[in-house]
């Protein structure tokens, strides 16, 4: 096991708008991109599983957690900050690896910026065609009490109709939300808590970003240079995850040089409910795709 490094933060400014941005490790340059859109960094013990391995950039997104910046809240602006940071850290290529709504913006950003990206992590994303939706939703429903969906669904309710929830019950919303996401039922609210932060999530951000996101899937070009990404590209993704594994099994098919890696026991966050197979999984992809040095240090 890999004894952990601290991570050394920052606050900086980029495209008009602050960005907290964390930094630990050693080795090539990786990026975590967090998801959402409109949450925060989340991603510490996943860091650590490979911080003796790479450098590990990690940063809230705009207008999220402890970032602040306006609009526009679309895809391009948010790609555009990512390679602001890249050159602000003074990488020439790096690693990029996303989960969920990061995953998809690790695509839009090796579509836009293919020379700079050396390697792809997926990790429980959806690919780029969108028929999921209502298995999704059904999924994450049955993992509810009839008492805990009319809860979320009166929530949502509010939140839809633009009114300010307390930070009590944006909380209870996120665990409502969020616990459905987990396999193991018992400890799902337990983990959803985890992820809590004194502040809430940007709902705007995550319309306005999530509407742009499905114009630019609505793209044939943009979805055609995206099954071009030749990088080599890790599909990662937990096996109980609301969002069907068979999206993660097509997508990554679909790609010239992917290889897919299901977690059996997890769900949308596999690294907190399964972190050995996901440490040795991250681990591995590492080794071979950065240099020998690094390939030698993980064995």
């Amino acid at each position: 096991m890999s004894k952990s490094i601290v991570a050394s933060e920052e606050i900086v400014d980029i495209n008009g708008a602050r960005r907290w941005t964390a930094r630990q490790g050693n080795g090539p340059p990786l990026a975590l991109l967090h998801g959402g859109p409109g949450i925060w960094d989340y991603f510490d013990e996943l860091a650590m599983m490979i911080d003796d391995l790479v450098e590990v950039c990690r940063y809230d997104q705009r207008g999220s957690g402890r970032s602040d910046g306006g609009p526009p809240y679309d895809v391009a602006t948010f790609v555009a900050d990512l390679d602001a940071l890249r050159v602000h850290w003074g990488h020439e290529r790096w690693i990029l690896a996303g989960h969920s709504w990061g995953a998809g913006l690790a695509l839009a950003y090796a579509v836009q910026h293919p020379k700079r990206v050396q390697a792809l992590i997926y990790l429980d994303g959806t690919g780029v065609i969108e028929d999921w939706h209502d298995e999704y939703h059904a999924n994450a429903d049955a993992r509810r009490t009839p008492a805990q969906q009319a809860r979320r669904l009166e929530l949502r309710a509010m939140v839809k109709e633009g009114g300010e929830l307390t930070l009590e019950q944006d909380q209870e919303y996120c665990v409502l939300t969020w616990m459905a996401d987990y396999a193991d039922g018992k400890r799902a609210p337990e983990f959803a808590r985890e992820l809590l932060r004194p502040y809430g999530p940007n709902y705007a951000v995550n319309d306005l970003v999530g509407a742009d996101w499905k114009r630019l899937l609505a793209d044939a070009e943009f979805v055609e240079r995206v099954y071009h990404i030749d990088v080599p590209v890790l599909v990662l993704h937990g096996r109980e995850d609301p969002r069907p594994a068979r999206l993660a099994e097509r997508f990554a098919a679909s790609l010239p040089n992917a290889e897919l890696v299901l977690i059996p026991g997890a769900g949308h966050i596999p690294w907190l409910e399964r972190p050995e197979p996901v440490r040795a999984a991250l681990r591995q992809f590492l080794a071979r795709v950065t240099q020998p040095a690094v390939a030698r240090a993980s064995s």
